[in-house]
């Protein structure tokens, strides 16, 4: 009878080792699925932030673009103007040059 019971030690022991190896592997593959799975998430979250930092360089050069071509067209109707001006100056001076040649001449 005690060797019964000795027998039934064992094999309870032996299972117990059995299910500790089973759930220590068992923990091992949860801890490098997580591991995986954290990895996976970083990456993603990286190439997020690449496209979005990728995203909103092309939305400030968009905008610098604008920016620079509306000042160029505004720097054009200034010089349009000032030559519209000077065009208007240099036709009274040579009026004026003109008229004293005139008055001179008489």
């Amino acid at each position: 009878m005690a060797q019964e019971v000795f027998k039934q030690i064992r094999e309870a022991e032996e299972q117990a080792e059995r299910l500790k190896a089973y759930a220590k592997q068992k923990a091992e593959e949860e801890l490098s699925r997580a591991r995986k799975e954290a990895q996976e998430l970083i990456e993603r979250a990286k190439e997020d932030a690449r496209t979005q930092g990728a995203k909103l360089i092309a939305e400030a050069e968009a905008q610098a673009r604008r920016e620079a071509e509306e000042i160029r067209r505004r720097g054009e109707q200034q010089a349009q103007q000032q030559q519209k001006k000077a065009q208007a100056n240099f036709e009274a001076a040579v009026r004026l040059v003109l008229d004293r040649i005139l008055k001179r001449a008489q």
